[in-house]
């Protein structure tokens, strides 16, 4: 057995599994997810070396050591606009022969530090010769300096941000993140879908996804925006967050307030933002009325108010009207919107989905 209550950065960086686990490619994925509450001693390397993975997003054949210099000096003499450029001194290929840790080391260390250090530079070169061109319409305008995690694989991949924040990163997605979040505030720019799980500090969490800003303190969400689909979309699982549009116009809705089994749709044709429910509403944890499934006999207004609590959304109704019905049912793992279809069968009424409630209208029952 390995001797992991000792690992350091660089033993973290040697071992393919947790190199492979990082990218998504392991199969020993709950092993590292369990790893801190086993080895809590060794969370500040096991991060680190996280991050620098993430960070040099090398994948396959390593930059070479000449490769790396060449485009470090020419991107600082572009950018000083001088003849003079920084001398970075590299081992010559004729040096005497190093251990194969100490090359494989020093070869992480220097992919890290060069796409860390020149951000579109290095790492960006590197991708144009030898990646497809990625889609980054949706973060385009994010600030430099950040680690970008892509998910290329076909299952997600599970990102820990350094607030203790986690994000679950779906397939043919990226994020853009900084390795620290500052005081003031912790922003993300995401691109594709994902589910965040924020954990609640004084700072806001804000997510960044083309025109369409999600602010939150600390709840889960799921965020959607491939740059194909039409619509953006952020659906509340638990909490409450806010949604806005990044510098609207004054025609737009500037904002909404959306909660549990709420969702806001972004219609990027339109610059439309609007309110409405999640494809299927799921009962609100540690809920009172959870637990109630039958009703003998009791009025509809009474049966409304539990859905209300029990999904968190609200229902409005005319409560005169509906009193006299009285319901005998029992229900079983039946969805939110098959219960309310059974009610409304039962008294002759409808519903509908306006703003994010449940509207329930109809004649009612005569006393």
């Amino acid at each position: 057995m390995k001797p992991y209550e000792s690992y350091t950065v660089e033993d973290f960086l040697e071992d393919e599994s947790f190199r492979k686990w990082v990218q998504g490619q392991g199969t020993q994925e709950m092993f590292w997810l369990s790893f801190l509450e086993k080895y809590p001693g060794r969370r500040d390397d096991f991060r680190q070396a996280e991050h620098l993975i993430r960070a040099a997003n090398v994948d396959g054949e390593w930059i070479s050591e000449k490769e790396i210099r060449a485009e470090i000096e020419r991107f600082i003499e572009n950018a000083s606009g001088k003849e003079e450029h920084l001398e970075i001194s590299f081992p010559d290929d004729d040096e005497e022969e190093e251990s194969g840790r100490t090359i494989f080391w020093k070869r992480w260390l220097m992919a890290a530090a060069a796409v860390l250090a020149l951000g579109a530079g290095i790492g960006w070169h590197y991708y144009q010769n030898n990646e497809p061109e990625p889609r980054t319409a949706a973060i385009g305008t994010s600030p430099t300096n950040l680690v970008t995690t892509r998910n290329d694989t076909d299952k997600p991949l599970l990102i820990h941000l350094n607030d203790g924040s986690e994000v679950t990163l779906s397939p043919r997605s990226h994020l853009k993140y900084p390795s620290e979040f500052a005081d003031s505030a912790r922003v993300v720019y995401l691109t594709g879908e994902a589910v965040f799980s924020v954990k609640k500090q004084g700072q806001t969490f804000m997510v960044h996804t083309g025109k369409v800003v999600t602010k939150v303190l600390g709840t889960r969400f799921v965020v959607s925006a491939f740059d194909d689909d039409r619509n953006i979309t952020v659906q509340v699982q638990t909490g409450k967050v806010s949604v806005y549009v990044d510098k609207p116009s004054e025609k737009e809705v500037k904002g909404l307030i959306i909660t549990a089994n709420q969702a806001a749709v972004f219609e990027k044709s339109a610059n439309q933002l609007s309110k409405t429910l999640v494809e299927n509403p799921e009962k609100l944890p540690n809920n009172a009325v959870e637990s109630i499934l039958k009703y003998d006999e009791v009025p509809l207004p009474v049966i409304l108010r539990d859905m209300e609590k029990s999904y968190g959304i609200p229902v409005q109704f005319d409560a005169d009207s509906f009193w006299a019905c009285k319901i005998t049912v029992a229900f079983s793992d039946e969805s939110m919107y098959d219960k309310l279809s059974i009610l409304c069968k039962t008294v002759s009424a409808s519903y509908e989905i306006v703003d994010g409630q449940i509207i329930v209208s109809g004649k009612g029952c005569s006393k």
